[in-house]
């Protein structure tokens, strides 16, 4: 099985749960709504945010939250305010949910295309999304909003992310990236090049998700 393949499988098996169901989620409690991406099926999320850099007093932009579980993680280490983004209707819902059941204050999340839902002015010190980063033909088209998590036609959507970041970056903010060996790496640094950021890998760890999964966390600033 291909890894595309592989990954429409996960995906499928992910939505046959019953729901809402709960989980702990590196000692969090996560509801887990349908419609959402699951962090119970797809664990680069736990990967990417065991390895972020310490956030102590930073502001941080999540973009393609999901359950919300990773911007909720860093809420409860140290950030000093999180603001997690999503698409998809039902997961800003699901990560309004989880940030209720988490007695948190410091986070808020709300529907976004990328970008589109801030506010005029907002700056982070750190932007951050776990990419999706299965290359399709810029032809493709999305079966399920589920799949804007695994595929970007094209990599217009990490074009477009790596364009408009710099503008709601702090002086001396940086993006995080989470990726893996499936993804086209090679182009995306290709369009990392093209907008003058630099790139440096602060991890990468193996996993599998029916195949092996080499997961990698870029650092990017741009120069």
């Amino acid at each position: 099985m291909d890894q595309n393949q592989a990954s429409l499988k996960v995906l499928e098996d992910s939505q046959k749960e019953q729901f809402p169901y709960e989980i702990d989620a590196m000692g969090l409690r996560i509801v887990v709504e349908k419609d959402v991406f699951s962090p119970k099926h797809f664990n680069g999320w736990e990967i990417f945010t065991r390895n972020f850099p310490d956030v102590a007093g930073l502001d941080i932009l999540e973009v393609g939250c999901g359950t919300g579980v990773t911007s909720i993680y860093l809420a409860k280490h140290g950030a000093r305010k999180v603001v997690a983004v999503d698409v998809n209707p039902a997961a800003v819902k699901n990560t309004q949910e989880n940030i209720r059941l988490n007695n948190l204050e410091n986070i808020e999340a709300r529907g976004s295309d990328i970008f589109s839902g801030l506010k005029e002015g907002e700056k982070f010190d750190v932007i951050y999304w776990n990419m999706p980063f299965m290359y399709q033909d810029e032809e493709y088209e999305y079966s399920s909003m589920l799949e804007r998590g695994l595929f970007d036609p094209g990599y217009i959507l990490t074009d477009r992310f790596l364009k408009e970041a710099p503008q709601y970056l702090k002086e001396g903010g940086y993006v995080l990236l989470g990726t893996g060996d499936f993804g086209d790496i090679e182009r995306f640094k290709k369009i990392a090049d093209t907008y003058r950021y630099s790139y440096s890998l602060l991890s990468r760890e193996d996993s599998t998700e029916i195949n092996p999964v080499d997961f990698q966390l870029f650092k990017l600033v741009r120069q």
